[in-house]
């Protein structure tokens, strides 16, 4: 588990099943012109199915190859048979890997022996791996691992409910669960909650599985790994906290949900989460060219046409979070405001507060392509552009742009001048500029600011994250949509659908069986991100 922005991150760290696969690019962004719809695309509840198994046991993995399985917590992959050195990749628990060869080798650092991993590395066969995809443990593991694409799991927002082991009995659960409050009920948490309830569905969850082939008649029949199954209630996911579920199953008359560690939360003390579509705009696809302006807020903002030396507010809309395409002509401009020329549209135009004191919370923003290539990047490689005070992040091929989207930053913007370094960020809430050549990636993990197993805060295997210099990280917020303004504790935030393009776009690319990925170590060029202010 690699931690949230603000923590200090393990020395190297989590997995899943496949490499990312690239996910269909979505049709882009409408522009909403005369009052229609928003052009952020309708959500999706968090209890829609997810490419779900059935209730039996998972198969057993066999392409005839020999593969190695992972049991966790950590199951490293080092570039030679030794843990000396930072590991170049890592595992996720449920997931396996194709062997090179199944031939041990010996080697320090591993009380078992090292075995040799596709494409490259070492996995030491000790307690955190198995040569044996039958093994109990793994099998219960492997039943829960993440699914392809955008979303891995389902989210839910925790109301504070106990984790169980097995499915309790209704005289076990109003024990347990005494004192928590009503079931079905949400309450608000107060200001510092505020950016992870927004996309809350008060919904109840519904059965959508059959009970787990190792929950069947109240019993567990599966192990817990470092969790004694004699132990009804496991941990506690406090109130704030966000779940992930792989299965909706109904039991002694109440719907249950399967974390991918094995345990059981009654879906009546989560809310479940809304998926937002909001996604940036493919520029590689033709259909769009910058310059944009964005429309960053949650609201419409109308277009303007001009009557001799002042301007008119008309009825055509800019849809909320919605770029709309500008003239490259410089802005004209009237007591305090420009206004760009919409590009195939003339006599139309967007208005922009210049007042700075608004800057970093203006609802018109603008993305325009960058004339020159930083220092240290060639012509021909990908790099990406994040700027804090408009919130828009841009892919590059050299000096081409192929993507462009909206991110939120830390909620304190950008950094006052000396106040650059990993504390201030912590204590500012701010997102560090510089030149970052991505130093990790890993595509299902949960995220904490607390050292070890969390207890106060989490958020259950947030997927695609990509870290500039840790704790600093580019990764996918579920929990919000509101992307363009300042959300986060001091990372880049980015959508789901962006956050999968982005981690299957940048180099090191992810290997098939391997959760995450580092430089170095053999894995080839790292793409570097150049955060700036503006």
């Amino acid at each position: 588990m690699l931690t949230a922005c603000g923590g200090a991150p393990l020395p190297r760290t989590h997995a899943r099943a496949k490499a990312p696969e690239a996910p269909a690019k979505p049709s882009e962004p409408v522009v909403v012109l005369d009052k229609t719809a928003i052009a952020v695309a309708p959500e999706e509840t968090a209890s829609a199915p997810v490419g779900l198994a059935k209730a039996d046991e998972p198969p057993t993995e066999d392409d005839g190859t020999p593969r190695i399985g992972a049991l966790g917590p950590h199951t490293w992959i080092y570039k030679n048979p030794s843990r000396e050195g930072l590991a170049i990749g890592k595992m996720r628990p449920g997931t396996s890997v194709r062997l090179k060869s199944s031939d041990p080798i010996e080697g320090p650092g591993c009380k078992a022996k090292w075995y040799a991993i596709e494409p490259r590395g070492y996995v030491c066969a000790d307690s955190t791996a198995t040569l044996n995809l039958a093994d109990p443990y793994y099998k219960v593991l492997s039943f829960s691992a993440p699914s392809p694409g955008t979303w891995p799991y389902r989210y839910a927002h925790s109301n504070g409910s106990p984790m169980y082991s097995r499915v309790p009995t209704q005289a076990e659960w109003e024990k347990a669960e005494r004192g928590l409050g009503p079931v079905n009920h949400h309450s608000t948490l107060g200001a510092w909650a505020k950016g992870h309830e927004e996309l809350i569905d008060d919904t109840p969850i519904v059965a959508t599985d059959e009970v787990p082939y190792f929950l069947k008649d109240g019993k567990r029949t599966a192990p817990g790994g470092n969790f004694n199954t004699d132990v009804l209630v496991w941990r506690k996911i406090p109130a704030g906290s966000m779940l992930s579920y792989s299965r909706a199953f109904e039991a002694n008359g109440r719907v249950w949900l399967l974390t991918p560690d094995t345990m059981i939360v009654p879906a009546d003390r989560v809310s479940q989460q809304r998926r937002t579509k909001f996604h940036g705009v493919h520029l590689d696809e033709g259909t769009m060219h910058l310059p944009f302006a964005w429309n960053r807020s949650k609201s419409p903002i109308h277009l303007y046409t001009r009557n001799g030396e002042t301007f008119i507010e008309t009825d055509k809309e800019v849809a909320p979070k919605t770029p709309i395409e500008i003239s490259e002509e410089a802005p004209q401009r009237n007591e305090g405001m420009e206004y760009f020329e919409v590009r195939g549209m003339p006599g139309f135009f967007v208005q922009h507060d210049t007042n700075p004191k608004i800057a970093l919370d203006n609802p018109v923003t603008f993305t325009h392509a960058a004339t020159k290539i930083p220092q240290g990047i060639a012509e021909d490689e990908k790099w990406i552009e994040v700027k804090i005070v408009p919130g828009t992040l841009t892919a590059y091929v050299g000096t081409k742009p192929v993507f462009s989207t909206l991110f939120s930053p830390g909620k304190g913007g950008p950094p006052a001048p000396g106040k650059n370094s990993i504390e201030d960020a912590r204590h500012y809430a701010t997102t560090s500029i510089g030149f970052y050549p991505l130093e990790w990636k890993e595509h299902v993990a949960t995220m904490s600011n607390e050292k070890g197993v969390p207890k106060v805060l989490w958020f259950s295997d947030v997927p695609n994250q990509q870290y500039l210099k840790a704790p600093l990280a580019m990764h996918v917020a579920y929990w919000h949509e509101d992307f363009g303004m300042r959300k986060s504790a001091e990372c880049v935030n980015v959508a789901p659908l962006d956050g999968a393009f982005l981690f299957g776009w940048t180099l090191p690319q992810l290997p098939e069986g391997w959760n995450a990925v580092g430089a170095g170590g053999g894995n080839g060029k790292s793409t570097p991100i150049v955060v700036t202010a503006n």
